[in-house]
């Protein structure tokens, strides 16, 4: 008995459709990386499977007419010559999936999916169309090539003739030809036009090899298990996917990271990054240096998929409209006004890169992305006259286009910078999947398994804790804390120490999150020292107090934004949330300062650590007092310059003029000046 001879190799890929952007690149290289395998055998053709799958609801915009055509050739190409192709349609296929469908050997459908039409939102069916169906059809013989043309343009009238030799398929002056060399026993014509099938009709005609649904039938019509059916959205045997996020502002650092942790997961095999995007931007330079980076990826090596679960405002949304697909959630926020404003002159400049790089890189229309972004742009929706398609464009834009003539321009989407939720990025067509949460994009991409999560560096955590708003606050309030404790306890001691490392790391987070500069600390460190030469040198609160106190406040609320002056809606709430946490420092500090007012001077240690309250009212500021000229005391707390000293049983708010006094020392009035006693040692007066 001989033994049954092995099954062929078998390679199941997923088509999803529409085919637009890389994907039929992706799709040609992952069966390149399978030849091998569907090659394997000498004598046997390998069979491979692609299984085309429709997005969610149906094929919502049509396949590319040039990318379908694309691949078409390549299925019909030598490189598979030796590869029995099988076009899998179990929902159908629509549109131009259609010719990469007709370019298999085999097509496989359900009794009642249909397949066809070709022209579903096509504009106007021109010459190229035309031949490039009738080639691929002459090509395979799957279909007819009349056929396929009749499936493209509704003004084909296609002719079934039964004749004695058996079935052929001509046009009505086609007819008489037929007649003259055979007699012809039946005439009908197909229709209605532009041609459709279901897949009993397909079967009928001899389009379809196989009426096959679930893998199970397919599997027994092939003559196989059906495990080698199990089709991959990967198109490669199994994604090998990381999540990489990219969260808060945009600036060179954070730019850096992300590119780094992608580079290195493509280096471990990943094939498949997610980067989740929650962020309002602030640096479009530098969002456009990402977004150009991220379209240059080998699509067939890498599918990028931007994840935006809250927010991808102003110029974010330019790096997730570069990645291969957008995910969306419904309530989402993409676009719109960001924590950068644009100027005309840098709209102009955006928009030449953008123009220039990913959307020329990815082959994709320009004008309705760069409106998510940019003021200015009067994009308009556009309906093709005869075949109802719609498209998005600016005047400019439609002009540059072959078939202006065909497109009537409509209604404006807007003002730009366009703010659109999820659900309108996906009827926009901006976005390929609007779900609630990580899980659905699981779902939508057959991940299986893990997606690896490339966390930060313990030093970037760190980083990113220190700069988020909750840790931000308790450092400025550690750091106000700080200072108001070395106020009343004189001299560099616990209270500045502690001030000075709180304020240090807050200004170097923000920094590093692309906030805070030299600007920031150089108005802080002037705050401080006008406020310290209000206390010490020049007693009083007047012009330089106020002054530094508002100069510290300044420098605190402009190193946590990344503006000086708000320019739009977003910049002026963010400097209110920043004013907020400033004055929420600052109340904080007031009530530290009651309880420590009240309960520090009593506790037992703690006495000589902070000034206790005066036995008496100090001197009023219009009160001389010259009659204490000459009187002596003695120190009841250190002067550095300032402090108290008990003078006739009283103790008064008095300054060493910037001597350091120990407490206990004895002192003589020398002068009285704005309410405050100016003593000397009486041992060198």
């Amino acid at each position: 008995m001989a033994a049954a001879a092995p099954a062929p190799p078998t390679v199941t890929l997923t088509l999803r459709l529409p085919i637009t952007g890389t994907i039929d690149t992706q799709v040609e290289a992952a069966i390149i990386r399978q030849l091998d395998h569907l090659q394997s055998l000498p004598g046997q053709r390998g069979i491979l499977v692609l299984r085309f799958d429709p997005a969610d609801g149906g094929e919502v915009a049509t396949s590319d007419f040039g990318r379908s055509l694309e691949l078409a050739r390549f299925l019909t190409g030598p490189r598979l010559a030796g590869v029995r192709t099988i076009a899998w349609l179990p929902e159908g296929a629509t549109g131009h999936a259609v010719l990469v469908a007709i370019a298999c050997d085999t097509i496989a459908m359900p009794a009642d999916a249909v397949l066809g039409p070709a022209n579903v939102g096509e504009p106007m069916v021109d010459e190229a169309m035309r031949a490039a169906y009738r080639e691929i059809a002459a090509r395979r013989q799957t279909i007819p090539p009349l056929v396929a043309l009749g499936m493209l343009d509704p003004a084909v009238r296609v002719l079934r003739v039964s004749t004695d030799d058996g079935e052929e398929f001509v046009l009505p002056d086609g007819l008489a030809a037929v007649k003259d060399r055979t007699v012809v026993l039946a005439t009908q014509e197909l229709g209605p036009t532009p041609l459709e099938f279901d897949g009993r009709q397909a079967r009928e005609l001899g389009f379809v090899g196989l009426l096959a649904g679930p893998a199970s039938e397919l599997a027994r019509g092939l003559g196989l298990d059906e495990e080698a059916l199990a089709g991959d959205p990967s198109l490669d045997g199994g994604w090998r996917g990381v999540q990489v996020p990219l969260v808060g502002g945009i600036g060179p650092e954070a730019i850096g990271r992300v590119k780094q942790r992608i580079e290195r997961a493509i280096e471990d095999g990943a094939n498949f990054v997610c980067l989740r995007l929650d962020s309002a931007g602030g640096a479009p330079d530098q969002s456009l240096v990402l977004a150009n980076w991220l379209a240059g990826l080998d699509p067939a090596r890498v599918r990028t998929v931007a994840w935006v679960p809250r927010e991808a405002r102003g110029d974010a949304a330019l790096v997730a409209l570069a990645c291969d697909e957008l995910v969306i959630a419904p309530a989402a926020v993409l676009g719109g006004e960001g924590a950068a404003a644009i100027e005309p002159r840098q709209a102009d400049a955006i928009l030449a890169a953008w123009r220039n790089g990913v959307a020329r890189l990815r082959d994709r229309p320009w004008s309705l992305p760069a409106a998510t972004i940019l003021p200015g742009l009067d994009v308009r929706r556009a309906e093709q006259q005869g075949t109802g398609r719609v498209e998005y464009f600016t005047e400019e834009e439609l002009a540059e286009r072959a078939d202006r003539d065909e497109w009537q321009l409509g209604a404006e989407l807007g003002p730009s910078p366009l703010r659109i939720d999820g659900r309108r990025a996906e009827s926009l067509g901006l976005a390929s999947h609007v779900v609630a949460d990580f899980a659905g994009v699981r779902r939508a991409y057959g991940l299986e398994g893990d997606v690896v999560l490339s966390e930060p560096g313990w030093a970037d955590q760190l980083l990113d804790a220190l700069a988020s708003p909750g840790l931000a606050w308790l450092l400025l309030l550690i750091g106000m804390a700080g200072l108001y404790i070395e106020v009343k306890t004189p001299g560099i001691g616990f209270g500045g120490f502690v001030s000075m490392v709180a304020f240090i790391v807050y200004f170097w987070s923000q920094h590093l999150h692309g906030t805070s500069g030299w600007l920031e600390v150089m108005l802080f460190l002037a705050g401080i020292i006008c406020v310290l030469a209000e206390i010490f040198v020049l007693p009083g609160f007047g012009v330089l107090g106020m002054g530094g106190g508002l100069l510290v406040i300044a420098s605190l609320v402009l190193a946590s934004q990344s503006f000086i002056v708000p320019m739009n809606d977003y910049q002026i709430e963010r400097m209110q949330w920043s004013l907020l946490g400033v004055i929420g420092a600052v109340a904080g500090v007031a009530v530290l300062a009651m309880v420590v007012q009240r309960w520090l001077p009593t506790t037992p240690g703690l006495r000589t650590v902070l000034l206790a309250p005066p036995l008496e009212s100090p001197l009023e500021a219009d009160e001389p007092r010259t009659d204490y000229l000459g009187a002596e005391g003695t120190t009841t707390t250190r002067l550095a310059p300032a402090g108290k000293a008990r003078i006739d049983g009283v103790v008064w708010e008095v300054s060493s003029e910037g001597m350091l006094i120990e407490p206990g020392t004895v002192v003589r009035v020398v002068e009285c000046r704005s309410g405050r006693l100016i003593v000397r040692p009486a041992e060198i007066v």
